[in-house]
C-alpha cells in the first residue's frame, strides 16, 4: 500500500441544507516516509490556544443557562452536565424563549451560533485527534474513530489560519455570552415569551362535542 493523499488536498463536499463548509479530507494514510509527528511549536501553541479559547466560551455560555433560569451555582452544575453540543442547543433554545439573541442584529446571531457549531467539531478534532505533518508542511489531524473503507483512516487539515479562526469565533461568542449575563445580572432574569396552544381545529371540534 504506497497511496498517501496527494500534496493537493481532496474537499468533501457538504450536504445540501446542512450549513457546513467544505472539509478538508485524506484518505488512505499508509505512505508513512511522508508522515512525521514533529508538530511545529506554533501549530501547537495555536491549538493549545484555541482550546483554552473553546473552554472560555463554553464557561460563558454554561453562565448564561444558570442566569436565565435562575439556577444556583450547584443546581446549574446539575444542569449542564450534558455533552457540549447539546449544552449549546440549550443555550440557543433559551436564548430564543427568553428573547436574550446573541446579538441584536437577526443574522449576525444566526451567524455566531453556526460558528460556534463549526468551533465545537473542529475543537473535537483538534483535541482527541492525532497530529501528523505531510512532508514536514501540511498538519493534519487523523483519526480512527471516523468510519471509513477498510484499510484506510480519515485525516483533516487544519492549516495555521484554520486553527487560529476556531479560537476567534469562540472568543467573540464568549464576549457574546458574556454580555448577555451581564444584561440579567444588571435587569435580571427576563420573562419568558408567551406560548401558544396549538391552534388544532380538529381539536376544536372535538371539545365541543359531548361525551
Amino acid at each position: 500500500m504506497n497511496n498517501l493523499p496527494p500534496k493537493e488536498p481532496r474537499f468533501k463536499k457538504a450536504k445540501a441544507g446542512s450549513g457546513k463548509q467544505q472539509q478538508l479530507v485524506q484518505k488512505k494514510l499508509s505512505d508513512t516516509a511522508r508522515l512525521s509527528d514533529a508538530v511545529p511549536d506554533d501549530i501547537k501553541l495555536a491549538v493549545a490556544t484555541a482550546i483554552m479559547q473553546f473552554s472560555e466560551m463554553e464557561m460563558h455560555a454554561e453562565e448564561f443557562i444558570w442566569a436565565v433560569l435562575g439556577l444556583s451555582y450547584d443546581d446549574g452544575k446539575l444542569v449542564t452536565q450534558i455533552e457540549t453540543k447539546e449544552k449549546i442547543e440549550l443555550a440557543k433554545k433559551l436564548s430564543e424563549r427568553y428573547a436574550m439573541p446573541l446579538h441584536p442584529n437577526a443574522q449576525t446571531t444566526a451567524d455566531a451560533w453556526t460558528g460556534i457549531r463549526r468551533a465545537i467539531e473542529a475543537r473535537n478534532k483538534m483535541a482527541h485527534g492525532v497530529w501528523r505533518m505531510i512532508d514536514g508542511a501540511i498538519p493534519i489531524v487523523i483519526s480512527h474513530r471516523i468510519p471509513t473503507e477498510p484499510g484506510s483512516i480519515n485525516s483533516e487539515h487544519f492549516p495555521l489560519d484554520r486553527i487560529q479562526s476556531v479560537g476567534s469565533i469562540c472568543t467573540k461568542a464568549g464576549r457574546l455570552f458574556v454580555a448577555l449575563n451581564r444584561k440579567i445580572a444588571t435587569n435580571g432574569r427576563p420573562a419568558p415569551l408567551p406560548t401558544h396552544a396549538p391552534d388544532d381545529a380538529e381539536l376544536s371540534i372535538n371539545d365541543t362535542k359531548a361525551p
